[in-house]
């Protein structure tokens, strides 16, 4: 399994027009923005390369981030919603036609797995969101994550989760299906053979299907879930976490300029 992983030496980046980036344990280093990682987003806006935040955290968060940072938009809580740079509304990517009963009905969700989980503690962020509903990862282990999947499926819903939360969402939900829409609608002069997609846990992975997305990188503490990954990254880097996005991003520079 691991060998399937290619090391970030091996890529060739020549191309890339849009750098579509997880944030949580891509971004972050240690849960925190560096100055270092403000300047790589800072050198990549000045080479022409674009950055789009694809993130798990919620509408409330993003609709900051999204203005704050040098990137041009954030999709939220999974491929729900975006959030364009300059802009104070967000785009629904998914239609949700009676948002009080959708609210209602996770809530139900939630309060159905504590009956069988009862150390499950909802997400702070959550009372922020729109399209899904989250709670803590906790110490919950990958059999009773997976167990967590199968019921929230049985029910209905969609089930994912990355290094700090558990979702539940609707189903077709994911980063990928909202980052196609993003780029269709927003940035059409962009084709996913142009994008770089990272990312470090399972909410990423669709980011990492080369049905979708033929160039993924995965920072270093991706192997935490390599082999629970129906799709791999194709490329990884040397460094964990916003020091391996960093190192992406000079090595997209450096091979622009040559």
């Amino acid at each position: 399994m691991y060998s399937r992983l290619k090391p970030l030496s091996e890529a060739s980046l020549t191309n890339i027009a849009l750098v579509a980036t997880d944030m949580d344990g891509t971004l972050t280093q240690g849960g925190k923005f560096s100055a270092t990682l403000l300047q790589a987003l800072e050198d990549l806006a000045a080479a022409q390369i674009k950055v789009l935040i694809v993130t798990g955290r919620s509408g409330g968060w993003m609709s900051g981030i999204s203005h704050l940072m040098p990137v041009v938009g954030a999709i939220a809580e999974n491929g729900g919603l975006f959030y364009p740079s300059g802009k104070e509304e967000p785009v629904s990517l998914t239609a949700i036609p009676d948002l009080k009963a959708h609210r209602q009905s996770l809530a139900a969700t939630f309060e159905f797995l504590k009956t069988i989980f009862p150390q499950i503690a909802e997400s702070a962020d959550n009372r922020f969101r729109v399209t899904d509903w989250t709670f803590d990862i906790g110490a919950l282990s990958p059999d009773e994550l997976q167990i967590l999947s199968n019921i929230c499926q049985q029910m209905g819903w969609g089930f994912t989760y990355s290094t700090v939360q558990c979702h539940i969402k609707p189903q077709g939900q994911d980063k990928a299906i909202g980052l196609l829409q993003v780029l269709q609608a927003y940035l059409p002069e962009i084709s996913p053979q142009q994008v770089v997609t990272v990312g470090d846990s399972p909410n990423d992975q669709s980011l990492f299907d080369q049905g979708h997305f033929p160039v993924s990188v995965g920072v270093a503490n991706v192997m935490k879930y390599a082999q629970q990954l129906e799709h791999q990254p194709t490329y990884i880097t040397h460094a964990v976490e916003g020091e391996g996005f960093c190192e992406l991003c000079n090595y997209i520079l450096h091979r622009k300029a040559t």
